[in-house]
């Protein structure tokens, strides 16, 4: 008699960084990357959160998909998300990681710096976001940790220092994770980009300061801000 067994797929973890990405740059993407190394996750999907009209810079969602997808061109770790991009406005992020939940039952680990977890109390409906995902805090190593007091006393009853609690259980956990994250920042870099007399050159990150924002950004992505003539005044 031969034993058949039933097997069950078991949902995959699924590392989401969301994000203007206007432009996406090495700072906050490598900085993903780090704390997913941390957590055991091999890949992060960038998640382009859509922009209000007055907010757009200039740059079409046309754009801000072009230089995601050239980033995950780039690394084979990376994976475009665009489910924001398709969801009724006004965008909050709860409603998309509920949108993210009904799409299919993989377990979510939404990543955010700890400058946004200070203000997650103004979030819409922040309370319910652990409904739907863990999630991961992105903090430098020499950070003081500070959050205001309705955020810490929400992270007393959340947080884990188990960050193998993502891979057995489907939402409800805030892991804490020591991150390089780089004094770089998306403005910065379209400001230099703005005052360029000529086209910059792309190159790898060894420096934070804000005369060298060229460095911070993938040769492809760059080459695609030159051509289309984005960020200039």
């Amino acid at each position: 008699m031969i034993k058949t067994f039933s097997t069950q797929i078991k949902p995959s973890v699924k590392a989401i960084l969301g994000g203007t990405f206007n432009p996406p740059h090495k700072g906050h993407i490598g900085a993903a990357l780090k704390a997913a190394d941390e957590i055991g996750i091999n890949l992060v999907h960038l998640m382009p959160c859509k922009l209000a009209p007055h907010k757009s810079v200039g740059v079409s969602e046309t754009h801000r998909v072009k230089m995601i997808e050239l980033c995950a061109q780039n690394n084979d770790r990376l994976i475009p998300e665009l489910i924001e991009l398709t969801l009724p406005s006004p965008s909050y992020t709860v409603k998309t990681l509920r949108a993210l939940k009904e799409k299919s039952d993989d377990t979510i680990c939404f990543f955010i710096g700890a400058d946004s977890l200070y203000n997650l109390d103004k979030w819409y409906e922040w309370e319910n976001l652990l409904d739907y995902c863990h999630l991961v805090v992105m903090r430098r190593d020499d950070e003081q940790f500070s959050p205001p007091p309705a955020v810490q006393a929400w992270l007393d009853c959340h947080v884990t220092n188990d960050k193998n609690v993502i891979h057995v259980k489907p939402a409800g956990h805030v892991v804490l994770t020591n991150t390089p994250l780089y004094s770089v920042s998306s403005t910065e870099i379209r400001d230099v980009l703005a005052n360029a007399k000529s086209a910059v050159k792309a190159g790898t990150p060894n420096s934070s300061s804000v005369s060298s924002s060229n460095l911070w950004l993938e040769e492809s992505v760059l080459n695609y801000i030159n051509e289309h003539q984005l960020y200039k005044s």
